[in-house]
């Protein structure tokens, strides 16, 4: 959301393509990765039990009371696993941009891609590219679960730029559990929030007429509502309308008046310690977001007090402002 907000003040749209690798932890190349991992100096010992680790496993299928012999597997990351998240990341850790104007996201097997309208290098040859490193590491991009979304500001005028043959565009998609449009508006995820929060409200009512305390209730309630509304809130909660955000606290309220909420939080006092936590979290230069930070003021003779450490970057558009990092600066969360 920061780069989207960042991109559109000097583009009409940016799109966003949501990368789909077929079965991706499955069809790892022991040999590739392999490959890749003596790339990193690692200690040869750690080397070693991780090939252990990957190799010597076998497979077997079971058809009622038949078995069928052992095969090797040679392909792969166990999931569930401590080291596999990290495996994955090693192979795809080659996996870049073909432009500096572009920006490839990956989180596990997660990848996206931002193109902005003005660019070097489209959208078309990024997604080649992609495709050319999946073909070299035997790894298969799904196309049918591969979207793009193309966001722009809500009263931006642009024509929609032409589809990449086989991918469909949307209007919203989510991603990481959360439901971003195109317009940047969050009707659609605050809509899924408070579907499952009313769904999860009846646990509650459950657990209160069997006589569960009210101090047990609060805690039940933080554990399954409070939770939910605050996953990744400061990557969305700045962007909500005074509708939207009437909406989650009239159930908040509700929640209060059924006995499940001992204390009242609303959605703006809740974003605001989500915000807190996070920013001061990125402070700290070893933090996985530190570098979203604008540089540091340089002031050769402090006379007096300043009330922002940071170069204040010049905002065209309110909704750079309104995402996370900007929002902190500005409203001095530190």
């Amino acid at each position: 959301m920061h780069h989207v907000t960042r991109l559109l003040e000097t583009n009409s749209y940016v799109r966003c393509l949501l990368i789909d690798f077929s079965k991706a932890f499955d069809v790892v190349d022991h040999g590739i990765l392999a490959a890749k991992l003596a790339k990193l100096n690692m200690p040869p010992v750690l080397l070693s039990w991780i090939f252990s680790f990957l190799t010597g496993r076998t497979q077997q299928v079971k058809d009622r009371f038949q078995l069928s012999s052992t095969k090797p597997i040679n392909r792969g990351i166990v999931q569930g696993s401590g080291v596999g998240p990290m495996l994955y990341i090693v192979m795809e850790g080659n996996l870049k941009a073909l432009s500096s104007n572009n920006l490839l996201f990956k989180y596990a097997d997660d990848t996206n891609l931002l193109v902005p309208e003005i660019t070097d290098v489209d959208i078309k040859d990024e997604f080649n590219n992609v495709l050319k490193w999946a073909a070299d590491d035997y790894m298969t991009v799904n196309l049918s679960k591969t979207k793009e979304i193309v966001f722009h500001r809500p009263s931006a005028r642009y024509s929609l730029p032409s589809v990449i043959t086989g991918i469909e565009q949307v209007v919203s998609a989510k991603l990481l559990g959360v439901t971003f449009s195109h317009n940047l508006k969050f009707d659609e995820h605050v809509k899924n929030i408070l579907t499952i929060c009313n769904q999860r409200s009846y646990l509650l009512k459950c657990l209160k007429g069997q006589g569960l305390p009210s101090k047990e209730l609060h805690t039940v309630f933080c554990a399954l509502i409070v939770s939910r509304i605050l996953y990744a809130l400061p990557a969305w909660g700045g962007f909500l309308t005074a509708d939207l955000i009437g909406k989650i606290d009239a159930y908040l309220c509700k929640a209060l008046r059924w006995g499940y909420n001992g204390n009242v939080k609303l959605l703006s006092e809740l974003l605001h310690d989500a915000d807190m936590k996070l920013f001061r979290s990125m402070l700290h230069s070893t933090h996985c977001i530190h570098q979203l930070l604008p540089p540091l003021k340089f002031i050769p003779m402090k006379q007096r007090t300043s009330h922002c450490a940071f170069v204040l970057p010049y905002c065209h558009y309110s909704l750079y402002k309104q995402s996370f990092v900007l929002r902190c600066i500005f409203d001095g969360a530190y």
